[in-house]
Parts: C-alpha cells; sequence; structure tokens
C-alpha cells in the first residue's frame, strides 16, 4: 500500500516532533527512573493536532493515520500511554455501530483508558452486562487511567468491556515490569459499573489493538535496524568498520528482509482494518504472529552485530528489547491462536 503526501507529511511531523520532544537523553533519564511522567507532552502532542485529526467528530485521520503514528511511538520508544488514549477513541469509535457508539462515549466520558490484553484477562460479566468481576493481571496504558478495556466472558462469549477503576470494587495494583519506560499496573474488579461492547464491536476493538501493538513493534524494530546500521559504518576492527564483514553484512541483510516485510504487512493490515471488513481479522492477527516472532529477533541480532557495548545497561538496545519482549508477551503464540488465524484465512478465502 502506497501512503499518500498526506500521510507522509503526518509521519514526517510526528518523527521530527518525537525527535525534539523525546531525544535519547530524556529517554534514558525516564528508564533510569529519574523523572516523572511528562504531562506536557500530551498537551504539545493536541496542538500538533493529533486530537484533533483523529478524535474530533469531524476528524481526518483514520486508522491507517493512527497505524504511521503508532509506528513513529515503537521507534521513539513512547514512554506515555497515547496510543491507548487514541486507540480507545477516535477511528476505533467511528468505526464501531453507530447504535452503542453514544453509549460507548458517554462510559468513556473523556478520560484516559488503558488495554488489557485478552490473555492477561480472567473477568466475567454479570447477567446483564452491566458490571464485571474478576481479574485483569497486568495491562498497556494504566497510568493515570480511568477505564480500562478488557476481555470478559459472557454465557461462554468473549465480550471486550470497559470498566471504570475509579470506582469502588475496583482495586489496583503496582507491578514490575520489563519496559523500564511503562509502569505496569493489574487490577482486580469485584461487581464494578462497566459498558459491554457488541459481538462485532468487540471483534473490531480486538482486531485494532493487535494492528496497532504490530504497529508499534515494528518501529522499535525499524529503530534497532537503523541504530545497527549506523554503528557498523564507524566501528572499526582491524582497521575496517566492521560493517564490511561478511558476517555482519548477512545477518544486516537478513533482518532488513525481514523489518521491510512487516512494514509491509503493517501497511495492509491497517488498510484492511478500515476499509475491509472481510480481511480485517485475518490481517490483523497475521501481522501480529509475524511481529511478535520477528522483532525480538530483530532486536537481539541488533545488539549481537554492536559486539559487547550493545550488551551494556549505558546503551540503549536493551529498551527496545524490552519493549517488543513486552508486546510479544501480551500476544503469545499458541496453538489456539495459531488455529483461530487458520480459521480466519479459511474464512476470508470462502468470502472471496
Amino acid at each position: 500500500m502506497e501512503l499518500t503526501q498526506d500521510q507522509i507529511e503526518l509521519r514526517d511531523l510526528v518523527r521530527a516532533f518525537l525527535a525534539e520532544n523525546l531525544p535519547p537523553d530524556e529517554i534514558r533519564r525516564r528508564a533510569n527512573g529519574e523523572g516523572e511522567a511528562n504531562s506536557q507532552l500530551p498537551e504539545k502532542l493536541a496542538e500538533l493536532g493529533l486530537d484533533e485529526g483523529f478524535c474530533s467528530a469531524e476528524a481526518p485521520f483514520s486508522v491507517v493515520e493512527l497505524a504511521l503514528v503508532a509506528v513513529e511511538f515503537g521507534a521513539a520508544l513512547m514512554p506515555e500511554p497515547l496510543l491507548e488514549r487514541l486507540a480507545c477513541s477516535g477511528p476505533f469509535a467511528r468505526l464501531m455501530p453507530a447504535a452503542e457508539r453514544a453509549g460507548y462515549l458517554a462510559f468513556l466520558a473523556g478520560v484516559p483508558a488503558g488495554i488489557a490484553p485478552a490473555e492477561c484477562c480472567e473477568l466475567k460479566l454479570d447477567g446483564k452486562a452491566r458490571s464485571v468481576s474478576g481479574e485483569a493481571r497486568w495491562c498497556f496504558g494504566g497510568l493515570g487511567a480511568g477505564r480500562l478495556l478488557g476481555v470478559a466472558s459472557l454465557r461462554g462469549e468473549a465480550r471486550v468491556v470497559a470498566a471504570d477503576v475509579t470506582a469502588a470494587g475496583c482495586s489496583v495494583s503496582e507491578l514490575p515490569s520489563l519496559d523500564l519506560l511503562a509502569p505496569m499496573r493489574g487490577y482486580s474488579f469485584a461487581k464494578v459499573p462497566c459498558f459491554a461492547l457488541s459481538e462485532e464491536a468487540s471483534q473490531l476493538f480486538l482486531d485494532l489493538v493487535e494492528l496497532l501493538k504490530a504497529a508499534e513493534a515494528y518501529g522499535v524494530a525499524r529503530r534497532a535496524m537503523e541504530m545497527t546500521t549506523e554503528y557498523v559504518k564507524t566501528r572499526e576492527q582491524f582497521g575496517v568498520p566492521v560493517g564490511g564483514f561478511q558476517a555482519i553484512q548477512h545477518k544486516l541483510a537478513d533482518c532488513h528482509a525481514l523489518v521491510e516485510s512487516l512494514g509491509s504487512l503493517v501497511r495492509f493490515a491497517a488498510w484492511s482494518v478500515q476499509h475491509s471488513p472481510s480481511q480485517r481479522s485475518l490481517t490483523a492477527r497475521a501481522v501480529m504472529s509475524y511481529a511478535a516472532e520477528v522483532v525480538p529477533a530483530v532486536c537481539e541480532a541488533a545488539i549481537q552485530c554492536h559486539g559487547g557495548i550493545g550488551f551494556t545497561w549505558e546503551y540503549d538496545l536493551h529498551l527496545y528489547l524490552r519493549r517488543a519482549k513486552v508486546i510479544q508477551a501480551a500476544f503469545p503464540e499458541s496453538d489456539e491462536r495459531a488455529g483461530e488465524l487458520i480459521a480466519r484465512a479459511a474464512r476470508a478465502a470462502e468470502a472471496q
């Protein structure tokens, strides 16, 4: 899928903004626990036009543009839960069935929301689907969230619910996080008020989350490759740049092919989620499965190509590997997920 000129300009604008406002020394400061959340960053992004572009009534940006932003957030190791905030409203609300859109947005009440991966949820709706009980072991974007979107069981069906984490009956626990830039939280619910999405809207939301997290992971892998390419051009051994050695060249060529193929799949999956309901679930699951396999491997190869410095705490590559591993943990490959992917491929083929 070719990007339009407007989409290229949006990507470049966000990239330049993040380079200025999230430089490596700021990321390192946050990773070392030397700073609190940057409250000015969401405000500056709003001034840049992202809120209006994604969340206003006449917003011009779609899922495709949101995926582009997710890529840049991944490459910059965005430490604030801004992707989750945009994912829970904006393009998703405009794509969901009109009959439940107003109720959903009213329940969100404009407050930030976190997202609990399905693998981390042990939730159950009451018979009338008005309250939820159980646990969400951890989530993306929990810091500062007033709502949590996760998967709950209702009479044997999986439904996405938005739960009010500020209500009585909800307890929050701080958890250690592999990703040093993203504090981890777990939630326990006891008959907490919630808004349950329909089966159609639930699947749409799950597809969107898989796409956006795969896009973020692609940004992580792309930046790891950029750092490695820059390094091997300047690091010398035996009087020549290490990038001249065939072992390094072959490893980087293999990683480049993986990253580029993932980027192509991210763009196609984003288009499918927005424009092709018959392919949406297939491409979203396919891109997440591929990202979960490829991105940690690319980050590990990047560390190896850096030699000794790549394994040090002071060098930033381990921060990218940590982000990749957390995304992989949220969408682990299993026989069940593989079976679902095959079933979705069969349904998409029948629809042709």
